[in-house]
């Protein structure tokens, strides 16, 4: 039989956990509502961000505009928007940076050249100083010039997922500009930095400008090739007739092709690179494994002929 503390014990654990299940489904509760409540205010803010960035009143797209079109190729506002920056405070930011950098320089290597040559004049210190500071003045804008690149690349890498966007959304149905507008979107969530320059062409189509000058605007703001070739293609598709959807197919099968060419060439040319390195580190080292021991051997057969 059940005695009394028995039944006390089953009771007060039967009340524990009933008191646990329901806290859990209660909290269970609370969490998903918060989650929900918080995607949601997640996805405001996503669409109101890509509504800025897609609407005309956008100040970094009308800045980026401006720059292009009155500034030459060369000029250091042009090389600051290729590398990412669209602010109009962009220009006095980096210039005040690099001179700030330069005049540490000069500081540090003037300090620090007084401190270990002394028997050099301090003119000597100063014009040493002073050509290091110019120096660093000049690697900034090198350093600007190899982000503008790396990000380049990175939009080369980025175009045939543009390019699988785009026919999937075609082949489901969508107008070109349609389609252009949802992947823009998507992009703007995930790469929000190559979404801005889709934005761009957004705003072009939108303003009367025809899709193939839109698209070969892209692709000299972006620089790779692959842009070029599908606005041009786009160009002969409308003047002759042919489906977007048979065009797009046939380019994205066409540039996986010369990319797989493309990394087959470097795969080729990487055994030439190779030769010098390895001529200059590893030939060395063998050849010294090589002859060490042999003449290690001689100099005991000569130590052992020695007359004593």
């Amino acid at each position: 039989m059940l005695t009394e503390t028995t039944v006390l014990i089953l009771i007060f654990v039967a009340v524990l956990l009933s008191v646990f299940v329901i806290a859990d489904r209660l909290l269970g509760r609370r969490d998903v509502a918060k989650r929900i409540e918080r995607a949601s205010e997640q996805k405001h803010d996503r669409e109101d961000l890509i509504d800025k960035n897609l609407g005309s009143g956008n100040e970094s797209i009308r800045y980026y505009l401006d720059v292009v079109k009155n500034e030459p190729a060369n000029s250091l506002r042009m090389r600051l928007v290729q590398a990412g920056y669209f602010s109009p405070k962009a220009l006095r930011i980096f210039n005040l940076i690099r001179l700030l950098v330069s005049l540490g320089v000069i500081a540090v290597s003037y300090i620090a050249f007084s401190v270990t040559l002394v028997g050099a004049g301090s003119f000597a210190h100063l014009v040493i100083s002073l050509a290091l500071g110019g120096m660093f003045f000049v690697l900034c804008s090198y350093v600007l010039e190899r982000k503008a690149k790396k990000r380049q690349r990175e939009f080369g890498k980025l175009f045939p997922d543009f390019m699988d966007l785009l026919l999937v959304c075609v082949d489901a149905g969508l107008g070109i500009d349609s389609a252009l507008d949802r992947v823009t979107r998507e992009f703007l969530v995930t790469t929000p930095d190559f979404g801005v320059q889709l934005s761009i062409v957004n705003l072009e189509t939108r303003a009367g400008r025809p899709l193939d000058q839109a698209l070969m605007n892209f692709a000299k703001r972006i620089n790779v090739e692959e842009a070029r070739t599908l606005a041009v293609l786009f160009k002969q598709s409308q003047e002759l007739g042919a489906s977007i959807s048979h065009t797009l197919r046939v380019f994205s099968s066409e540039m996986r092709e010369q990319r797989l060419i493309r990394a087959e060439e470097k795969a080729n040319a990487l055994p030439v690179k190779m030769l010098m390195p390895m001529a200059l580190f590893m030939f060395p080292v063998n050849l010294v494994i090589v002859l060490v021991p042999i003449l290690m051997t001689i100099m005991k057969m000569m130590v052992g002929l020695a007359p004593r």
